[in-house]
């Protein structure tokens, strides 16, 4: 049987003892005996496929060069979020595709399989299966971050005449992840796979209509004036990193594998949000602060006195009200936390009957009953030594600003093992070509704030 086949019967075995438990626990009772009996049925299943999982595991060299359990879980496919545009992810995520790329890692990119076809860039890269779930800013304990812990070598203490050589101080196989920071404009924003670049035309003004005279005597025509339009470009660029490791690091620490591409994919994403909160548009990325519409206009002045509480809820409402209203249906709130617990704060400070910052049952938070995306790149709140900033934005995201991700949603990944082999070292290379626009700033307002 197949490995994937054996961690399929495993991660089913442990689903159905874990169901049973839960049940229980929700009943607030005690396992009846049939339940008690199947529960115990599944754990032993379960811990007899250990051992065999464990050999087939050994027969897969593909440890050596980048272990899988840094590229594909446990059932060797991943799930695709709904949410994110499949271009060739489908075929990218059989059983068949993840083997081949395996033997191409291992192979040092020798072996090339026709499933690899599914997942190629063009230019001698492949799709990384499970990294497109980073899209929607998926944690560090999701599909990639899941390593399974493998027996190792201890190492010995400190030397002492009492036993300091025989004790084992033994290093967990888990490396504890830093969290993804919150990366709302890209979930915000309409998501687009392209191919070559995108003309995208847009009206830049209404055509008018004039009052026409009777014809009587005299011939009277019709006046008003055309409509003009415009155009943006959403194009692509560049951006990864390359990443150098021992021979000796990637073959005898299991963890690592999983670890750096794990922070491959958290670097590529970080540096993408910030190039889309305030990129300059040559070369890289269109910011959206600063290139959206004026919203409420006048800055609104936080003084330092009790009066802040009003004058930022205010602000929030007034913005609202300077959205037109084909935008409102979709619109929601872009502003980094701290701004957000600022509103809750000043929502206490001023005890106001009707409520402006709420959560859902399902942990949505909503300002008026809009949606918050939380971004870390988003300008804070100013303080008295700060000019005037934006720290909101309000609008429909999905008519207002468009991403496009060139070649799929997924990142891609290169494996260069000649250029330093002789020093024993392998690159790993992962980049995206991304871009993103402001095609409709009236669909996006903005608060102006400042203090004194």
């Amino acid at each position: 049987m197949k490995l994937f086949d054996l961690k399929d019967q495993h991660k089913e075995a442990l689903n159905v003892a874990e169901g049973l438990i839960a049940a229980a626990e929700r009943g607030n009772r005690d396992m009846t005996p049939s339940e008690k009996s199947l529960m115990e049925a599944k754990m032993a299943e379960a811990n007899a496929l250990v051992p065999r999982i464990a050999a087939a595991a050994a027969q897969n060299t593909l440890a050596s060069q980048l272990g899988p359990k840094g590229f594909f879980p446990a059932s060797g496919t991943v799930a695709q979020p709904s949410s994110v545009n499949p271009l060739r992810l489908g075929a990218a995520m059989t059983p068949e595709y993840a083997q081949s790329l395996q033997a191409f890692l291992r192979t040092g990119g020798k072996a090339h399989g026709e499933e690899l076809t599914a997942g190629a860039d063009g230019v001698g890269g492949y799709h990384i299966p499970g990294s497109e779930l980073y899209t929607r800013q998926r944690s560090a304990n999701g599909q990639l971050a899941r390593m399974n812990a493998a027996t190792y070598e201890g190492t010995l203490g400190s030397s002492n005449s009492a036993g300091g050589y025989a004790v084992s101080v033994p290093t967990d196989q888990l490396i504890v992840p830093l969290g993804l920071p919150d990366l709302g404009i890209f979930d915000a924003s309409m998501v687009v796979p392209t191919s070559t670049d995108v003309k995208i035309p847009q009206a830049a003004s209404f055509g008018t209509s004039a009052l026409k005279a009777e014809s009587t005597g005299t011939i009277a025509t019709f006046g008003g004036t055309d409509p003009s339009l415009g155009q943006v470009t959403l194009s692509a660029f560049m951006s990864g990193a390359l990443r150098l490791c021992s021979w000796e690091l990637i073959q005898d620490v299991e963890a690592f594998n999983a670890f750096i591409v794990d922070d491959l994919i958290k670097g590529q994403r970080i540096l993408e949000g910030s190039l889309l909160a305030s990129g300059t548009g040559t070369g890289q990325a269109q910011g959206v602060f600063g290139n959206t519409g004026t919203g409420t206009g006048t800055t609104y002045n936080l003084a330092g006195t009790a009066a802040d509480s009003t004058t930022l809820l205010n602000s929030l409402f007034d913005v609202v009200s300077t959205l037109k209203g084909v935008y409102q249906a979709n619109a929601v709130w872009v502003l980094a936390r701290s701004t957000g617990l600022a509103i809750r704060r000043a929502q206490m400070q001023s005890n106001l009957f009707a409520a402006i910052a709420t959560v859902d049952a399902d942990g949505t938070e909503r300002i008026l009953g809009k949606p918050v995306f939380y971004d870390v790149n988003a300008p804070a709140l100013p303080t008295t030594t700060t000019a005037v900033v934006l720290p909101i934005l309000y609008g429909d995201f999905k008519a207002g600003y468009v991403v496009g991700v060139r070649g799929g949603a997924g990142i891609n990944i290169k494996i260069l093992d000649q250029p330093w082999a002789n020093q024993g070292q392998l690159g790993i290379l992962a980049y995206r070509r991304l871009d993103g626009r402001v095609r409709r700033s009236e669909a996006i307002q903005s608060v102006k704030i400042s203090h004194t």
